[in-house]
């Protein structure tokens, strides 16, 4: 849409002036945010603060359980939050695993049709 900054490009200029979702997300699952909390500090739409989120979390362990007590950084030296972030991996390999097999109808119909899912054309 014409006149209208992409997603990408607005967060890409909110790290140049500083910006860091790791800044408003806490250490320890007992002082964990919710997510309209990150956008009430941060000033920023759900969407964004949810992307924001999905880049820092290639750089750090951000979890969010599903006891509903929010966004949290796990503190490595608890023991009981070391396995909070072992069952999260445990729980995304899983959910990675199963996405990929839910797809597994949807590449053979292509594959019968003569189409290549991977061609980017």
């Amino acid at each position: 849409m014409e006149g209208q900054i992409e997603l990408l490009d607005y967060l890409k200029s909110l790290e140049k002036d500083g910006f860091d979702i790791l800044d408003y997300i806490p250490t320890g699952h007992a002082n964990a945010v919710t997510r309209a909390y990150l956008c009430s500090v941060t000033g920023l739409d759900d969407r964004t603060v949810r992307y924001a989120i999905s880049q820092a979390r290639r750089e750090m362990p951000i979890l969010n359980m599903q006891d509903g007590s929010g966004y949290f950084i796990p503190d490595m030296n608890l023991a009981e939050e070391r396995s909070l972030l072992k069952r999260y991996v445990q729980q995304e390999t899983s959910r990675g695993k199963q996405i990929f097999w839910s797809l597994m109808g949807a590449r053979k119909t292509l594959r019968n049709c003569g189409i290549d899912w991977r061609d980017v054309s």
